[in-house]
């Protein structure tokens, strides 16, 4: 591609957290300031290859897509889009590129801005195109930062500007159902100085729980004012949105109380809802969190959005506090829970991220709802924004990435050259070379996992011990480690020449997960440094699920160069659960376990993966190839079809009734269940077929429930076959439809060759044409059958 002339960067610094130094208001703000990306080069063996697949790669494959699938249906995909090729574009110039996003951008903008806004807009802008409008403004301020070209920009303050004639004190009250739309607004006011913005900004966030309509409630942290929320609940890419903005308007405003809102909001988070990747979000229904301790490793969310929305939250956190426990989440994100979302090549992708799967989950090219891909895009090209920041004379080094930044201090200028082989190597070493010989501080992040703590938070803990010591020196002079939130501080006069060494200890680490954590119980995770490890099938035989670590399993890191483009494998001596040869009997065998870094698991095809292996041989999975006595075979009627979405649907499966599994709620969806939907009107069932006629005289049921769209069963009942008829057992019990509990049924003794369960789906009431289901909506109605499923079924 050829070069065009140098971009302007006059405004750079205005990306992200950081204000344009020209046009920044003279009124509170962050105590500290990212240096921006554009400031920042980044050579790092491990981040620079993703880089430059991303500009590379994610860049022109997003671009194809958006123009394939089209505006109208993916407007927010296709402005994020723009605004991550504009990042791009800012740390390397392309005239094609610069070429293909005006052409888009001339699409963009006929299609979004209506002839007459503030009529058109009135009543329908605020709940159907508030969350792209707010896309569409970060990226024409990209666009402009890139090219200095205001078509977009233009458009954008046009929105702006309607939005804030019609919303606002003594005008409409109502908020958004996305977040979005108030980070854009401070950007814009960052951007302009224009005082309206962040007003606006400000009043959709204390709008929030208050008596507004129509109200969003849990789901949209509408219910309560934000400053009263105590608890990360409903969507979690909403509810980091939502934290991001509400720290900056905390910043930016100067007022307490949206800093102590956020405190509480954070130690929720990290004390009981967030999985060891940095991913969150527990529930698939709603995308949302779940209870506290609720970390479901096969059905969990963990969106690759919600891991970019957690790791901007905890950036800006740090920006306001200079706490390095925020630096450490950050980190967490970055490295696993966030670089999961994309392939090593960079063009397939992740929506959500489980920590588990039966080999029946991959990543997709393309999905109806492509929201993550961008956001993978964006955060990478802006990478350089999270390594170093500012604050009066005081540098802070956060992340450990091979790079070269120009920090502007208020009166010199420090260029800081970093050199680490990191995550792989604990060596960092830093050259300072500040314009002129000065005295200021450097802050030099010290990790939490390097002193005994996982994460903040105590959800997780190590189980082994760990003696060595970070190491740092100046000038090649060891340095005591004195650490103060997180961070050693070098105070001192600094002359070009000058050198920051550091030595973090990478042992491989066992972890493990709070009790409550029910799931987790009696397993352990592998963790070196920053990195969370998984054991995928293609290194350990085809299977995984099956695999027991002793208590007395060592582990050793060794760097494979033919392993996924060259990573650090972690090794074993652990025992895999068999079958024995008549297939009906099992037993422990060694076996040499490989596990790889999670970021990278997906790239070779579908197969078993698990980051918490089993510590006990009950909890370890074989897959049911043979059927229980005394059954010969299962039928069944009315299975669900199944769904290609891209989505989680790999807990699908008629094995999950007989596989013998303990569930641990109704809810569970990280065991096998079985959903069933048959035509409106009929029965779904289950048959057992049995070897030779058998005495049966109860049966256990347990139903699945999980929150959505698969409940319990309106009715049900046991029916036996005799002599070619199936008649209803003589019940004893009433059938019962509790959750989280085994319903049993015993009834007269039958002698049969099959047992059948049949069940009868709920009636739902729903609006025509919305496709589906809130249980019940004012209007014309129509009734649908739900559908229903099945965890285990046992006969006795």
């Amino acid at each position: 591609m050829k070069t065009s002339t140098p971009l302007p960067i006059i405004i750079l610094a205005a990306l992200l957290s950081c204000a344009c130094e020209s046009s920044r208001p003279a009124r509170p703000d962050y105590s500290a300031e990212a240096v921006p990306f554009t400031q920042v080069k980044i050579t790092d063996p491990f981040w620079a290859p993703r880089i430059e697949a991303n500009r590379r790669v994610t860049v022109p494959y997003l671009l194809k897509k958006s123009a394939e699938n089209g505006i109208i249906l993916e407007a927010d995909p296709t402005y994020k889009t723009i605004e991550g090729a504009a990042y791009t574009l800012m740390s390397h110039p392309d005239a094609e590129l610069e070429a293909a996003l005006a052409e888009m951008i001339d699409g963009t903008i006929e299609q979004l801005i209506p002839k007459d806004p503030r009529k058109e807009w009135t009543e329908a802008y605020w709940d159907r195109e508030m969350y792209p409008g707010g896309h569409f403004i970060e990226a024409a301020i990209a666009v402009y930062q890139a090219t200095g070209q205001r078509k977009m920009l233009d458009a954008a303050i046009k929105i702006a500007d309607c939005l804030d004639s019609i919303y606002g004190p003594g005008k409409r009250h109502q908020v958004p159902t996305h977040e979005e739309i108030e980070i854009a607004l401070i950007r814009l006011y960052r951007l302009t100085g224009e005082e309206r913005y962040l007003k606006l900004a400000k009043f959709f966030l204390d709008e929030r729980g208050r008596d507004t309509h129509p109200k969003l409630g849990e789901n949209a942290q509408d219910h309560k004012p934000v400053i009263e929320q105590t608890e990360a609940v409903g969507h979690c890419v909403m509810a980091m949105y939502l934290c991001a903005i509400t720290a900056d308007v905390g910043a930016l405003t100067g007022d307490p109380a949206y800093a102590a809102a956020l405190a509480k909001l954070w130690d929720d988070v990290v004390s009981r809802k967030i999985y060891l990747t940095g991913g969150i979000g527990a529930i698939r229904f709603h995308e949302r969190f779940g209870a506290a301790y609720e970390l479901p490793n096969l059905s969990g969310w963990a969106e690759t959005c919600a891991a970019y929305g957690n790791a901007l939250w905890n950036h800006r956190l740090f920006l306001t506090h200079r706490d390095g426990k925020y630096a450490d989440i950050m980190e967490r994100c970055l490295y696993n829970g966030f670089l999961v979302g994309v392939s090593l090549k960079g063009d397939r992708f992740f929506y959500q991220n489980p920590l588990k799967s039966f080999g029946t989950y991959e990543r997709f090219a393309w999905i109806n709802v492509p929201c993550c891909p961008p956001n993978v895009l964006r955060l990478l090209a802006t990478l350089g924004s999270y390594i170093y920041a500012r604050s009066e004379d005081d540098i802070y080094l956060n992340l450990f990435v091979g790079s070269r930044a120009e920090v502007k201090l208020p009166d010199n200028q420090v260029v800081l050259t970093q050199e680490t082989r990191y995550p792989r190597e604990g060596r960092v070493k830093v050259a300072v070379d500040p314009a002129r010989a000065q005295k200021f501080t450097i802050y030099v992040r010290i990790p939490g996992w390097t002193q005994g703590q996982v994460m903040p938070g105590d959800l997780y803990h190590y189980l082994d011990r760990n003696e060595e010591k970070v190491k740092l020196a100046v000038n090649g002079k060891p340095m005591d480690l004195v650490i103060d939130k997180g961070y050693a501080a070098i105070r001192r006069k600094w002359s070009g020449g000058d050198t920051i060494e550091m030595e973090l200890p990478l042992p491989v680490r066992k972890v493990a997960a709070r009790e409550e954590v029910k799931e987790d119980r009696d397993s352990l995770a592998l963790m070196r440094g920053p990195l969370v490890y998984c054991a995928e099938w293609p290194d350990n035989g085809g299977s995984v699920l099956n695999l027991v670590v002793p208590g007395s399993a060592q582990f050793q890191a060794e760097y494979r160069n033919d392993v996924l483009d060259g990573v650090e494998v972690i090794t074993g001596d652990v025992n895999a659960l068999e079958r024995g040869k008549d297939k009906g009997t099992s037993a422990l065998t060694p076996h040499r376990l490989v596990a790889i870094p999670y970021y990278a698991w997906a790239n070779r095809g579908m197969g078993e993966m698990a980051v918490w292996l089993p510590t006990r041989e009950s909890k370890a999975r074989l897959s049911p190839v043979a059927l229980p006595d005394p059954i010969a075979r299962v039928s069944t009627f009315g299975a669900l079809e199944k769904r290609i979405t891209g989505y989680n649907d790999q807990s699908d499966d008629i094995c999950a009734v007989y596989d013998g599994v303990e569930p641990l709620n109704s809810a569970d969806e990280s065991s096998l269940y079985y959903r069933m939907k048959p035509p409106e009107g009929k029965p779904a069932w289950i048959e057992y077929e049995f070897k030779e006629a058998t005495r049966v005289s109860s049966i256990d049921v347990y139903w699945v429930d999980d929150r959505r769209f698969c409940r319990l069963p309106a009715s049900w009942r046991v029916l036996y076959e005799d002599g070619g008829q199936w008649k209803p057992v003589a019940a004893r019990d009433a059938y019962g439809v509790e959750k989280d509990v085994f319903n049993r049924v015993t009834f007269d003794p039958v002698k049969t060759r099959g047992i059948r369960l049949e069940v009868e789906p709920q009636k739902i009431l729903y609006r025509p044409g919305q496709g589906g289901p809130p249980d019940a909506m004012p209007i014309k109605k129509e009734i649908a059958w739900r559908e229903c499923g099945v965890i285990e079924w046992r006969v006795k």
